[in-house]
C-alpha cells in the first residue's frame, strides 16, 4: 500500500518500522504515525498554535452536518484523507473502511490526529508526492485543501471515488459582513474534466457561534483584513452564521482516453 518516498518501491511493516527491498526505513513515532516527507524542514503546514486553535474550533462540532454528509458518500475498503490536519473528519469517516489513511504536510496536525485515532494509519508527507501504490485507494476525501488531481487520479483504483469539498457561494457571510464593507459571495468551483461528475450538492446550516475569534482564523480572511475590520470581529460575544459547503463527488474514469475522447 505504502512506498518508499526515495526509491518508490513498496515499504513493508516489521514491528514500528517501514522498510523497501532497498533497504530505506522509516520508523513509527510512539505516537503510532510515520514521516515519509522527503522534505524535512521544520515548518511546513499548521504549527502547534494553529492546529490547537483549528482543533478548539471543529470540536465544538459547527461542522459535524457536513462530516455526516461526507460519511454518507464515502464507502469501499481503503480510504485516504488527503490533507487530513488533525484528523478531525478523517476518524469519523474513517469507520467505514477496513482501512483508514490520513496524510498531512503538518507533523504537529498529524501528531494531534494519531494521539486520537488508533484505527487510522497517519502519515507526514505531501499531497503532491504522496506515498501510496498507483490504484491502491478505494475513495478519497479532500476537504478544504489543495487539489493534487493528477496524483489523486494515479492512486485511484478503477472506478473509485474522489469526493471534494469547498465553500459554498454563501459561506460565512455574515462574517464577511462585519470584515468588510463590501461582502462578496464565493465562486462555485470549476468541475474538473480529468473525472466522471458523480454528483454536487450544496449543504448548508446555521448557527450561533459563541467564539467568532475562533471561527475567523479558520478562514483565509484572517490574512487579508484590515485591522478596523478585525477589531470588529474582536468585539463580538457571538454571531449567527451561515456554513454552507460544496461537496463535489468523483468518478475515477475507467478508461480515460476513452473518455477524453482519444
Amino acid at each position: 500500500m505504502l512506498i518508499c518516498p526515495v526509491c518508490k518501491k513498496k515499504l513493508i511493516k516489521e514491528n514500528k518500522t517501514f522498510r523497501c527491498e532497498n533497504n530505506h526505513s522509516f520508523d513509527c513515532a510512539k505516537q503510532g504515525y510515520v514521516n515519509l516527507s522527503r522534505k524535512q524542514t521544520k515548518n511546513h503546514g499548521d504549527n502547534a498554535l494553529m492546529v490547537k486553535a483549528r482543533t478548539d474550533f471543529l470540536e465544538k462540532d459547527y461542522y459535524d452536518f457536513m462530516r455526516q454528509y461526507v460519511k454518507s458518500k464515502a464507502n469501499g475498503s481503503i480510504y485516504l484523507d488527503a490533507g487530513c490536519g488533525q484528523g478531525y473528519y478523517t476518524k469519523e469517516i474513517g469507520t467505514n473502511f477496513e482501512h483508514s489513511y490520513g496524510i498531512d504536510l503538518s507533523k504537529e496536525a498529524i501528531l494531534h490526529a494519531s494521539k486520537k485515532d488508533k484505527h487510522t494509519q497517519y502519515i507526514v508527507g505531501s499531497l503532491f508526492d504522496m506515498p501510496f501504490l498507483d490504484e491502491s485507494i478505494d475513495c478519497v476525501t479532500s476537504i478544504f485543501v489543495p487539489l493534487g488531481q493528477d496524483e489523486i487520479y494515479r492512486i485511484l483504483k478503477e472506478n473509485g471515488y474522489w469526493i471534494v469539498v469547498g465553500p459554498g457561494p454563501k459561506h460565512c457571510f455574515e462574517l464577511k459582513e462585519v470584515l468588510y464593507d463590501t461582502p462578496y459571495e464565493n465562486e462555485m468551483p470549476e468541475i474538473l474534466e480529468q473525472y466522471e461528475l458523480v454528483n454536487q450538492e450544496i449543504i448548508q446550516e446555521k448557527k450561533m457561534v459563541d467564539d467568532v475569534w475562533s471561527l475567523l482564523e479558520m478562514t483565509p480572511y484572517r490574512y487579508k483584513t484590515s485591522q478596523a475590520g478585525l477589531d470588529r470581529v474582536k468585539q463580538l460575544e457571538r454571531l449567527e452564521v451561515t456554513f454552507e459547503f460544496v461537496v463535489t463527488v468523483y468518478k475515477k474514469y475507467e478508461n480515460k482516453s476513452k473518455k477524453m475522447g482519444n
